[in-house]
């Protein structure tokens, strides 16, 4: 369940597209995600939050209880539990999951490092109906875990018997989720591949993934001959699972994707007969190499504003994950307006008109010295991982899409000068209530 976007009917989609193509009515928000406080239990080195993270900011419960009301009562889908915190360190997080499910607000995924996965918030997710549970692991092994997540080297195995013990209990009660693993990969332990795999397939969980390490912070580059050395261990791995439960590998501290491309064909060239005949059918059921050279034609832009929205700990609502730590991305407080006044409001309204410009514009824009909300992520193709991710795969929806971007008419002018003046992109975040005691 890609956040909820399956859950749509075709009359909530042409809403969406009628009022990116026309400006008209504005459809509620179906998805939103909540960071319900910002603390951690684990240092991670390479966090990209922990300098934006007080670690004092928290909604209340009962701040947190009417927000659910009013999600409800607008017709939100689904929820995300994330942050810039760990979304289980909260004692009264079985509760307050096992309060969204009573209002009927599935959960679409929570993000976590996996120490607190408790058996009390296991059996409330699942019984609150979530989607997936997506487990931080990052290391094959406890030392490097320890390492990468400046922690304890027992928390390791500790995580590796939490996701073992929700998988069994998912097999007691039959739940649907999806428990995935991801491995985060760079130069201090790429070599640990192969364990990766291993400690993946001995937790029990559905599915994992490998993701380079971002270099948000200074860390070690990896040179030609790791590159080299990870992309045969990748080859290991992939001759022993060839996407079974292997989801994707994503590197972004150089461009090696083609590279990967290429270490895949190899290794579906010497592969079984059976599996690649397993491999072809699976393309054939879902059109895959149809869906490519398709998805490559359409047009793929943010519809962030029109579909889902993320409500800090400190209750601002911001435009979305990836720029949350940019003051101009703040849209409003709930702790000074509902959600909905916040949803329909005159700050989300500038940021869908830029949406919409870089649209019309076909994401050639020049420069963003007079937006507001939205900076060049925005516009630049592949730049952004989140930005059609949930409604990538809906090929109906994204040729309808495609079609309304053609009738968009660029304004005249420079970028943006025809929307009313934004003011600074400067707005100050709301400061923060301390967090209850504990």
């Amino acid at each position: 369940m890609a956040y909820s976007w399956e859950r749509l009917d075709e009359p909530e989609k042409a809403a969406i597209l009628g009022s990116i193509g026309s400006g008209g009515a504005v459809p509620p928000p179906r998805v939103v995600e909540i960071s319900w406080q910002d603390r951690c239990n684990i240092d991670c080195f390479f966090c990209s939050t922990a300098e934006v993270r007080a670690g004092n900011r928290e909604l209340t419960r009962e701040r947190l209880e009417r927000l659910f009301d009013e999600m409800r009562t607008l017709g939100v889908r689904g929820v995300r539990l994330v942050g810039g915190g760990e979304p289980l360190f909260r004692k009264d997080c079985a509760e307050l999951i096992a309060a969204l499910g009573r209002r009927g607000l599935g959960i679409n995924d929570v993000t976590t490092n996996g120490v607190l996965l408790t058996e009390p918030v296991v059996r409330a997710l699942y019984a609150t109906g979530c989607d997936e549970i997506r487990v931080s692991l990052n290391a094959g092994e406890a030392e490097s875990y320890a390492a990468m997540m400046q922690t304890a080297p027992k928390n390791f195995d500790r995580v590796v018997e939490n996701v073992r013990r929700a998988a069994r209990i998912k097999r007691e009660t039959g739940a649907r989720c999806a428990i995935k693993i991801q491995f985060l990969i760079y130069r201090d332990n790429y070599h640990q591949i192969p364990e990766m795999y291993r400690v993946f397939r001995e937790s029990g969980a559905d599915g994992f993934w490998f993701n380079g390490l971002y270099p948000v912070r200074p860390m070690p580059a990896m040179e030609e001959s790791d590159i080299a050395r990870m992309l045969d261990l990748y080859e290991e791995v992939l001759s022993m699972d060839y996407f079974d439960h292997l989801e994707r590998f994503g590197f972004w501290e150089q461009p090696i994707a083609e590279r990967i491309a290429a270490a895949e064909r190899r290794v579906f060239a010497s592969a079984p007969l059976s599996r690649r005949a397993r491999v072809k059918l699976r393309q054939i059921r879902t059109r895959g190499r149809r869906r490519e050279r398709e998805n490559a034609t359409l047009h793929e832009f943010c519809l962030v504003g029109w579909y889902s929205t993320a409500i800090n700990a400190n209750g601002d609502v911001v435009t979305c994950c990836i720029l949350q730590d940019r003051k101009s991305a703040v849209l409003g407080n709930i702790g000074a307006q509902s959600l909905s006044e916040i949803w329909f409001g005159e700050a989300y309204d500038r940021f869908r008109s830029e949406l919409r410009e870089i649209m019309a514009r076909r994401g050639e824009v020049g420069g963003f010295g007079r937006a507001r909300c939205v900076e060049s992520i925005c516009a630049e193709k592949g730049s952004c991982p989140n930005r059609s991710f949930y409604w990538a795969d809906d090929f109906p929806f994204r040729r309808r899409f495609d079609a309304s971007v053609e009738t968009m008419r660029a304004p005249d002018g420079e970028p943006f000068s025809t929307l009313a003046p934004a003011g600074p992109r400067t707005l100050p975040l709301h400061p923060a209530a301390p967090a209850p005691a504990r």
